[in-house]
């Protein structure tokens, strides 16, 4: 890289897209004045000035923003670099990252980790719970368990069983209040619901149904906390059918209305599918919830 050290690069980058020295240090794990150097490196290195301060942060000079797309392209290249080594490792020792969401890896992973790690001491597991899709290519996760079906070319996915839903409320609170005998007394009751996330809404309107925001009285984006009130007697949520089976305080209601199941996917990136400890990780989690993903179940 002549004078440039890929460090500068990377650190320019995250400056570049998070417009604050001390956001991209905590990104990157080092201290400011340590991230200052590697800019300021980086700027006697081209001769250049590559950001100027204001009152709200650091913005880029047109010498900057005429480097951000080779920057990239170099942190694109890193990437791969990072992932087709990590697919020539042939040693069931060393770290994979996996991904997962809320309920995935709360209720249903912990025990398939348990039983992997028994079988597999070498191999250190590292676990990111999110909502969100984890970036294979960027080696935000080695594996990913998702609930839709990949669409990116250099993805590899086996197809898991889906996971079907339904609508549960606690006993308690239906012996209060009844069970809605259809949708539209559903909505009369304290119904459980997402807040700025909109996957439900749209995912009804695609079956015929309206629903707006206003409908739900109670609203989370956060999937544990939507099961807890259920648990609580706060109202009606939808969630797994095979989790609600190990929860038996709550009751299903409205099981003639269909809810689209969720696909569930475990997923690798195609440079690593060859890495020895990724492919045991990923065969041995296919195995597990091929049969029933709520066997082993954690409540």
């Amino acid at each position: 890289m002549n004078d440039y050290e890929w460090n500068q690069v990377r650190s320019f980058l995250t400056v570049c897209r998070l417009g604050s020295l001390s956001a991209a240090a905590r990104e990157l794990g080092v201290s400011q004045p340590t991230l200052t150097r590697e800019i300021q490196a980086l700027e006697a290195a081209t001769r250049l000035n590559l950001f100027k301060r204001t009152t709200q942060g650091l913005d880029l000079t047109e010498a900057g923003q005429a480097l951000v797309e080779a920057a990239s392209q170099m942190n694109a290249a890193a990437d791969l670099f990072a992932r087709q080594a990590s697919g020539l490792s042939v040693e069931l020792k060393g770290v994979v990252r996996l991904s997962a969401n809320e309920v995935v890896g709360i209720y249903l992973l912990p025990s398939a980790v348990a039983a992997f790690r028994a079988q597999y001491p070498g191999v250190h597991l590292e676990i990111v719970i999110t909502n969100r899709a984890s970036s294979l290519s960027k080696r935000e996760a080695d594996i990913a368990l998702r609930m839709f079906r990949p669409q990116q070319p250099d993805l590899v996915a086996r197809r898991l069983p889906d996971l079907q839903l339904g609508f549960f409320a606690h006993r308690d609170y239906l012996q209060k209040h009844g069970a809605p005998s259809n949708l539209e007394e559903f909505k009369t009751h304290s119904v459980i619901g997402f807040d700025e996330t909109t996957d439900f809404i749209e995912g009804a309107a695609q079956l015929g149904y309206v629903f707006a925001r206003e409908d739900f009285p109670l609203r989370t984006d956060h999937l544990l906390t939507q099961i807890q009130l259920m648990r609580a007697g706060a109202g009606i949520g939808a969630t797994h059918v095979g989790l609600a089976r190990h929860l038996p305080e709550l009751v299903r209601v409205l099981e003639d209305v269909p809810l689209p199941p969720l696909e569930f996917w475990c997923v690798c990136h195609r440079d690593v599918q060859f890495n020895a400890r990724i492919r045991v990780v990923m065969q041995f989690l296919i195995q597990w919830f091929a049969e029933d993903p709520y066997r082993h179940a954690i409540v």
